[in-house]
């Protein structure tokens, strides 16, 4: 009979998938640079995708956390303290670097002034600071992982990471952001997960011992 994978092995397959999307990420900076690789990541724009990235860059806002909060209150209430765990660590990590260590850093509208064209989306408010890192990209990158730990089938855990890329992407699509921003934001969600597992563990064996000791 085949074992039934645990939460810590379904999570490392999800960071390891996840670690192969910031190489290749990496890989497309070292080639084509930061203004070149979001010229030709923004350039991939179609009418349908118009349409539909405004929508997919909802996932990695602010708002997805009530979802994913009530979720796991109802199906998994004990793992609540790694998703708030995660939830507090990503906003520390990517509003500390983007707020107080690059406040200054220009999004993609700054390209404009250097003559070369952005697509942009109809009805999408470009914001012009605070680009580094991906907000919603981090925001993504987290619940994917914490979220993926608790999936029974692996390709369901595979394709987490692959939604989270879906958001980073939208960002760039978007004009909101650089691929610098995005790659940063997918190792924020990948050391805010961890943490917040090693917290989450931390509380099991905590409470372990608090059941032994009323024995």
């Amino acid at each position: 009979m085949r074992s039934t994978p645990s939460l810590y092995q379904q999570y490392r397959l999800a960071v390891a998938v996840t670690f192969l999307l910031v190489l290749a990420a990496v890989g497309l900076l070292l080639a084509y640079g930061k203004e070149q690789s979001f010229v030709l990541l923004n350039g991939l724009n179609t009418p349908a995708l118009d349409r539909l990235m405004p929508y997919v860059t909802y996932l990695g806002d602010g708002l997805i956390y009530i979802p994913i909060l009530l979720l796991t209150y109802f199906f998994r209430r004990d793992y609540l303290v790694a998703i708030i765990a995660g939830i507090l660590l990503c906003t520390l990590f990517s509003q500390g670097m983007k707020n107080w260590i690059y406040p200054e850093e220009l999004r993609p509208f700054s390209l404009e002034a250097k003559q070369i064209a952005i697509h942009k989306v109809e009805g999408v408010e470009l914001h012009r600071k605070y680009s580094f890192p991906s907000g919603h990209t981090s925001t993504a990158f987290t619940c994917a992982l914490l979220l993926a730990a608790l999936l029974r089938q692996r390709i369901w855990v595979i394709a987490m990471p692959f939604v989270a890329l879906a958001v980073g992407f939208s960002r760039i699509y978007l004009a909101q952001h650089f691929l610098t921003d995005v790659t940063a934001g997918m190792m924020i969600g990948i050391v805010s997960s961890y943490l917040a597992l090693l917290i989450y563990r931390r509380y099991h064996e905590w409470r372990m011992r608090k059941a032994l000791q009323k024995l």
